[in-house]
């Protein structure tokens, strides 16, 4: 591997690679009902936070370790233990899309299809209790097994409650992607409507905002490391074959919106945007496929990531060269599609989820897998991983599970 540098050009010591070193699933966290969507770790790997397409959110502070003896039910596909959340976080009415946090575990954004974007502060206080039910497919199984309809309404879990500190409501359609720069300065948000918006943290304020096409959705968002460069994929599906909105990746300056690179025209020179047909949709598709859900930029800022979902063979991962806008490499390994992506710290190692409910490590430079979690379950209808998370120090993964659990893993 090349050494390593951060956002500012500088080495990197060795000694912050992450290290996967004969990994552990300590957590198979439940989280049934309309399945989970977002996940993220605050502040450590042991406080960690999720959503659902319901809006639901929870946050759970893990013990130091799991229990030493865990015997899984018989038929149960469980193989690590349980815990229960500590905290609800209330406000969102629709499915959340995406989590972001800061590296201290004192901000928590979502993005949500209710058209709104939410900061929490879980840190600070609670404002009171309730009972939550995290185990309701379990429950309507049981119940219908045994004849016992009362088991639908036994007591659940008591979790502490909380509102979200600020409300970003102008949007005005769903929220379908979110983006933090790595200097926590600056946060993107993209909409059905293929509107883009880049966010002041701090002052909770508007910097800019632009169009994507007509009739697109902005599909994934991210923000280079200093906040300055914004990486926007727009893609709308459609049933039939005519007038079929062009689909897009662009590089663009994130203060103004102005076009950087234009991913799509220097990967197919001739490849005209302004077509709508079928014949232009079959061009763009080699590209994208089901659409690019998945965007990241590497902390060093020369590289950004662009994941193919969607139900296809192969799940390509684009790597970008941000200077030049040029594609150099594509990394696949998920087989029907890829669900999310994200770079180590040290910009060498790509991090991603998919449909075959693993989790990938591949190295960014030739493309090699290095290491894989879970297993895949027999096919892409049964459930996949929606979205992973890595904690700060980067010895810890968790990913979405849309079966209704939250995997959590120890790297080393």
């Amino acid at each position: 591997m090349q050494k390593p540098v951060n956002h500012r050009g500088e080495p990197v010591a060795r000694e912050t690679l992450m290290k996967i070193d004969n990994p552990k699933l300590l957590w198979q966290l439940t989280f049934e009902g309309n399945w989970p969507s977002a996940v993220a770790f605050l502040g450590s790997g042991r406080k960690l936070a999720a959503a659902n397409q319901d809006g639901q959110m929870f946050v759970w502070d893990l013990p130091e370790q799991p229990p030493e003896k865990f015997e899984a039910e018989k038929n149960s596909e469980r193989k690590a233990p349980n815990h229960a959340p500590a905290r609800r976080l209330d406000g969102h009415t629709n499915g959340v899309t995406h989590l972001r946090a800061t590296r201290d575990g004192k901000l928590l954004v979502s993005a949500s299809l209710d058209h709104s974007v939410r900061f929490w502060k879980p840190a600070e206080a609670a404002s009171g209790q309730a009972e939550a039910i995290l185990d309701i497919d379990a429950r309507k199984s049981k119940a219908k097994r045994e004849k016992k309809p009362e088991l639908l309404t036994a007591p659940g879990v008591t979790v502490e409650t909380q509102a979200a500190a600020t409300v970003l409501d102008t949007h005005q359609d769903w929220v379908m992607s979110l983006g933090l720069s790595h200097d926590e300065r600056r946060l993107i948000t993209g909409d059905a409507k293929s509107t883009v918006v880049t966010w002041d943290v701090a002052a909770t304020k508007e910097i800019s905002r632009w169009k994507g096409f007509a009739w697109n959705w902005i599909q994934a968002a991210a923000l280079s490391p200093d906040g300055q460069l914004a990486g926007v994929s727009e893609y709308s599906y459609k049933r039939d074959d005519f007038d079929i909105p062009a689909a897009a990746l662009r590089i663009n300056d994130a203060s103004s919106g102005a076009l950087k690179h234009d991913i799509v025209k220097l990967h197919l020179p001739k490849y005209d945007t302004a077509k709508t047909s079928y014949d232009a949709a079959q061009t763009w598709r080699k590209f994208f496929s089901n659409g690019l859900v998945c965007l990241d930029f590497s902390p060093n800022g020369k590289l950004l990531a662009a994941g193919q979902g969607g139900e296809n063979d192969t799940g390509r991962v684009h790597i970008i060269e941000v200077e030049s806008g040029k594609v150099l490499r594509e990394i696949t390994g998920h087989r029907y599609g890829v669900t999310d992506c994200k770079f180590s710290a040290d910009s060498q190692l790509l991090i991603s989820t998919g449909r075959d409910t693993t989790v990938r490590f591949t190295q960014v430079t030739d493309g090699k897998e290095v290491a894989a979690l879970g297993s895949p379950r027999g096919g892409q209808f049964k459930d996949w991983f929606s979205a992973v998370t890595i904690s700060p120090d980067e010895q810890t993964i968790a990913a979405a599970d849309i079966a209704g659990l939250i995997q959590v893993w120890k790297l080393a």
